[in-house]
């Protein structure tokens, strides 16, 4: 798994590849999620754009640092999650928790918002 960070409009932009799976995949995705909330402010976007599998480990992480970054009034958008991850999400009905964008500039729209 590869997560590389940036900075973007006074938000953090984390764009991941790879699988997020019970293991050492989903404790790398934790730890580059727990970075951005304790390093960086601003909303964190999340590009799934390269990723094509993530399990219930991972679905746990994505829930849990929402929480964490709701608490301190930030959002966390997923950019162009694959419609298995969407239906994963739908499934779990978690889809009305996430903010979800089809590309980077929507993104960037929905995290200028006050809307949460």
């Amino acid at each position: 798994m590869i997560v590389e960070k940036s900075k973007l409009q006074g938000n953090t932009l984390l764009n991941v590849e790879g699988v997020i799976k019970l293991g050492e995949s989903a404790r790398f995705f934790a730890e580059a999620l727990q970075r951005a909330l304790e390093e960086e402010s601003g909303h964190v976007l999340i590009d799934f754009s390269r990723i094509n599998y993530i399990d219930s480990t991972g679905i746990g992480e994505l829930v849990g640092y929402l929480g964490r970054f709701r608490d301190l009034d930030r959002k966390m958008i997923l950019i162009n999650p694959s419609d298995r991850i969407r239906k994963l999400l739908a499934i779990a009905q978690l889809d009305r928790l996430f903010v979800m964008a089809e590309n980077l500039d929507e993104a960037l729209g929905q995290a200028a918002t006050e809307e949460r």
